[in-house]
């Protein structure tokens, strides 16, 4: 979620890029069998059942912390995961048009790689109790979706650029993931339940077998423009702030 990137692409490779984006689709899509197989064993330590929704959160913001963590960072390459920071690192000039594209591209084909295995797998080994993969869909519709979505972009992009270097290299990524967190827990999944990656979406129609339809066209189209429409916004913010940037700057050489 962080823009922090090179010239180039962001210290990865597409092939990294591709590895990654499915390997990260594949785990959060693990996260319904992690909270299935917690679940009895906090039941049986606290002798109270836990509440789903609670635990889905710690789980979400767990597996976040490990993607988002220096150590995932460091065997991804840096890789983004998500086309929506490629193309804010493209609009903020961090990156060449070219790059931006192929690295959209493959966190796009790397995200539907990863739900599609995870598909199959459960297909193989089909799990008790767990319905499998469902093609997400705007509660609201897609006009609240879509606003919703660049709401959760804007803010969380906004706090990866101006609050998250507050807390170090160490924290900073961990900071982000709780930050990523808690917008999805104001915004309940009452209107798009915030995924901010619009490739997970696509990934889950492309699973349903249902890419052509209009209903699933207009789900995906939701969710693209909404988060890209908030990383434009973020950009919109940056290109109003560099003047005053540099304005403040000669200030403080005049003194």
């Amino acid at each position: 979620l962080h823009p922090r990137a090179p010239p180039a692409m962001p210290g990865t490779t597409p092939a990294r890029e591709l590895a990654s984006s499915a390997f990260m689709s594949f785990c959060m899509n693990n996260i319904a069998v992690e909270i299935a197989l917690a679940t009895p064993l906090i039941e049986r330590v606290t002798g109270v059942a836990p509440d789903h929704t609670q635990l889905l959160l710690t789980f979400v913001f767990l597996n976040l912390c490990f993607f988002f963590g220096p150590f995932y960072g460091r065997v991804s390459g840096g890789a983004c995961n998500n086309p929506t920071v490629y193309f804010l690192f493209w609009l903020l000039g961090e990156i060449p048009g070219a790059s931006a594209a192929v690295g959209f591209a493959c966190t796009v084909v790397g995200t539907a790689a990863g739900t599609i295995a995870y598909g199959l797998l459960l297909d193989a080994l089909p799990m008790a109790g767990y319905a499998g993969i469902n093609a997400v869909k705007a509660a609201a519709g897609p006009v609240h979706g879509a606003l919703a979505e660049a709401a959760v972009a804007f803010t969380n992009f906004l706090f990866a650029g101006a609050i998250q270097p507050m807390f170090g290299d160490v924290m900073g990524p961990y900071a982000g993931a709780f930050f990523y967190v808690l917008t999805v827990m104001v915004e309940r999944c009452e209107y798009s339940c915030g995924f901010m990656n619009p490739a997970v979406v696509l990934a889950t129609h492309a699973w349903d077998g249902d890419l052509t339809s209009a209903a699933s066209m207009m789900e995906c189209a939701t969710y693209f423009i909404g988060a890209m429409g908030g990383a434009a916004a973020v950009a919109g913010v940056n290109a109003l702030a560099k003047p005053r940037k540099a304005a403040g700057a000669e200030k403080k050489k005049e003194l």
